[in-house]
């Protein structure tokens, strides 16, 4: 992303392109918006109820991720981040079972000694749709003491927001540019990748996305032939996008 946080004002441009005069609006950060870039790792990561703790301890590390969702036939079931790991009795720590009206011994105990995911997770789940912005997440995040919540999209699991994530947000900002405005090029970028994640055929994950001062460039590759000039001509209306350097090539098959 650019250090440039501002397009600059072509009083002369604005009766040209209409709907693209540089408003300079607050603009809102969304999860989607986060979860559209390479802050956050794709595709969605996640494990069914009977993986076991040794499997989801090798993804974790394998992935260099610290928490991953549980899902049991689509739903959202609970959550397995290192905390729950580091309690095992494979290391040392020792609990025992205790009889009824004890449950928090007994959590302790499903913890150290369960042997799959639905043994160990975390169940109480804090979730935020797509639409949530960023804001409220940090609030959610602070409030409920949490390192990440679950993001999900009609109800199903979109992906994971952590605190990490969100500082690399704030790293990816120009310096001093204040509070996200809407002809931003950070802001502009986010916009980008998600119409192009609207259109079929435009392989977003094949596709790199760079704004600076205003111009967009395109990088890589499209699946489908018939989606590069539409989605081309979509990021060309973006309000605030001065002009698209579309650079990406056509994918082409293998031959067998």
């Amino acid at each position: 992303m650019s250090g440039k946080s501002r397009v600059p004002v072509d009083q002369s441009s604005d009766l040209d392109r209409g709907s693209k005069k540089d408003v300079s609006k607050p603009a809102k950060i969304r999860a989607k918006d986060v979860l559209a870039t390479d802050f956050v790792e794709a595709p969605v990561i996640y494990v069914g109820p009977k993986k076991t703790v040794r499997e989801i301890a090798l993804l974790l590390t394998n992935k260099k991720i610290s928490a991953v969702p549980v899902v049991d036939d689509g739903e959202i079931v609970g959550i397995v981040s290192e905390g729950d790991l580091i309690q095992r009795h494979e290391l040392g720590r020792e609990t025992s079972v205790a009889g009824q009206g004890s449950s928090k011994v007994n959590v302790d105990y499903a913890k150290s000694h369960g042997m799959h995911a639905c043994d160990v997770m975390t169940r109480n789940v804090v979730t935020v749709s797509e639409d949530t912005s960023l804001v409220e997440i940090v609030e959610t995040l602070l409030t409920k003491n949490i390192r990440r919540v679950l993001v999900t999209r009609e109800a199903k699991l979109a992906g994971v927001i952590s605190r990490s994530d969100i500082v690399r947000v704030l790293a990816a900002r120009p310096e001093g540019a204040g509070e996200p405005m809407s002809n931003d090029d950070d802001i502009i970028r986010f916009k980008v990748i998600e119409v192009i994640m609207s259109i079929s055929g435009a392989s977003p994950w094949l596709t790199t996305v760079s704004v600076s001062n205003g111009v967009v460039e395109l990088n890589g590759t499209v699946q489908d032939e018939a989606a590069h000039e539409p989605s081309r001509i979509a990021v060309e209306n973006i309000p605030n996008v001065v002009e698209v350097k579309d650079k990406r090539s056509i994918l082409q098959p293998y031959a067998y």
